[in-house]
């Protein structure tokens, strides 16, 4: 589409020329009327690469309207693309049917084309009527029923209505015509598409639990890439899970040196992990570690969560906090200690409660310095509540994940999604209940290796 701007005596004259140089199918996007010595101006939008004007027939005598008709070879007007030439015949005088301008294509009709320097015919300008009876045919707009045209006056002059209503005609074909273009673009893409989403890898990580918005991306990916879906089994499936392992760059370890806590809800195996972490010999097993478990505020709920004596019963110094005194003491006692893990009581599960209970162990935990937070997670429960903002916010804040109870999580590719949404370092797993063997280090490229069981 290209805009073209035209001016003349008036906005109507304008538009007749228009319609001359560039066929029916114009588009007026603004006018401008004539002021002082400014002429009228109009901006339009046509489909034409060059401009076609009709080629104005000389107005023939009287004497030779009578005879014989002169035929003449006109410009073609031009409506969409384009159609055939045809050819015209002009005939004035008695014999003429012309109405004022030449008919559309294919009527056969003779036309008696007017050029802005011609005046319109005497007969024409009553009630803007062609022969007696008859609606002159081919204008640009019709005179309401009853008006009265003055002499003299331009007798096609539009109104704004009618050129607003032309305008959204106008604008309602190219809007069809982009929504063509659109259906037809998306076809394409879903024909394209369709080369993935039937081959089985698609539906081993759909079924574990990955989202189809997620595995059209990485599948993006791998096109971009050069990668088709009929390449070898074994290449391709270590192609995906190269570039699944880009997508959980986020989630990969960071160095942690310090005392550590552990906090999260109830039966999210917080105790199990810390006590996997303490004995295991590839984690603090081979230090001198020592456990803080910080006590509830409330003594029924201090008794019934209470695991000191399981950390007692695998050979593990402890001990139990309640107060900001008696974390001061504690700290005296451990501080010849290499490793420092601090096992906390199950948040409850109403988000004030929650708050309350963090900003306790914020107070309790202040004198230690630095602290690294992690939030543990039950990857066999819904993962969708919490958000990463929402973490952040709380009053402490985790600086990292761990993941309990994968072995016993169906499909890993929902944790994978969670993981991907959050952004989050993840430091430890659990893949069984044994102490200490059922835990192990997070890395990404293990996690996708089981995924795709690679």
């Amino acid at each position: 589409m290209k805009t073209r701007t035209l001016t003349a005596p008036t906005i109507h004259a304008a538009l007749a020329e228009a319609r001359q140089l560039f066929g029916d199918e114009v588009v007026l996007l603004e006018s401008f009327p004539p002021q002082g010595d400014q002429p009228a101006r109009i901006t339009i939008m046509t489909d034409e690469v060059a401009p076609v004007r009709r080629t104005p027939v000389p107005t023939a005598a009287p004497a030779r309207a009578a005879s014989t008709p002169a035929t003449a070879e006109v410009q073609p007007l031009q409506f969409g693309y384009g159609t055939p030439p045809r050819r015209a015949t002009a005939r004035t005088g008695a014999g003429a049917t012309g109405d004022g301008f030449a008919d559309g294509p294919g009527t056969g009709a003779p036309a008696t084309v007017l050029t802005r320097s011609e005046p319109a015919p005497d007969r024409l300008r009553p009630g803007l009527r062609g022969r007696a009876g008859e609606a002159g045919r081919g204008r640009l707009f019709q005179p309401p029923p009853g008006a009265v045209v003055p002499a003299g006056a331009d007798y096609a002059r539009p109104s704004i209505e009618a050129i607003e209503k032309l305008f959204e005609d106008r604008l309602k074909v190219l809007h069809e015509r982009l929504d063509q273009m659109d259906r037809r673009f998306e076809s394409a893409i879903i024909g394209a598409g369709q080369r993935w989403t039937s081959h089985p890898l698609f539906r081993q990580l759909l079924d574990q639990g990955l989202r189809p918005a997620t595995l059209t991306r990485l599948f993006d990916r791998l096109a971009d890439a050069g990668i088709a879906p009929d390449e070898e089994d074994e290449p391709l499936r270590w192609a995906v899970a190269q570039e699944l392992r880009r997508m959980l760059d986020a989630t990969t370890p960071r160095r942690i040196t310090g005392p550590q806590v552990f906090v999260g809800a109830g039966g999210t195996g917080k105790t199990s992990l810390v006590l996997k972490l303490a004995r295991h010999p590839g984690f603090f097993g081979r230090h001198r570690t020592a456990v803080l478990y910080l006590l509830p505020e409330d003594e029924m709920e201090a008794l019934y969560h209470n695991p000191v004596d399981l950390y007692r019963r695998f050979g593990l110094p402890v001990q139990a906090v309640q107060t900001e005194q008696e974390m001061e003491r504690a700290l005296q006692r451990v501080q010849h200690f290499d490793q420092l893990l601090i096992d906390t009581p199950p948040l409850p599960t109403d988000e004030a409660a929650a708050r309350r209970t963090l900003l306790r162990f914020k107070r309790l935990l202040g004198p230690i310095v630095p602290l690294h937070v992690h939030w543990v997670v039950d990857a066999t429960r819904a993962l969708d509540h919490a958000t990463p903002r929402a973490l952040q916010r709380l009053p402490l804040a985790p600086d990292g994940l761990a993941l309990t109870h994968l072995d016993e999580t169906r499909g890993w590719g929902r944790v994978a999604e969670w993981l991907m949404t959050f952004e989050m370092p993840v430091q430890y797993a659990t893949i069984g209940p044994r102490i200490p063997d059922g835990a192990l280090a997070y890395s990404p490229t293990w996690f996708i290796e089981q995924l795709l069981n690679l």
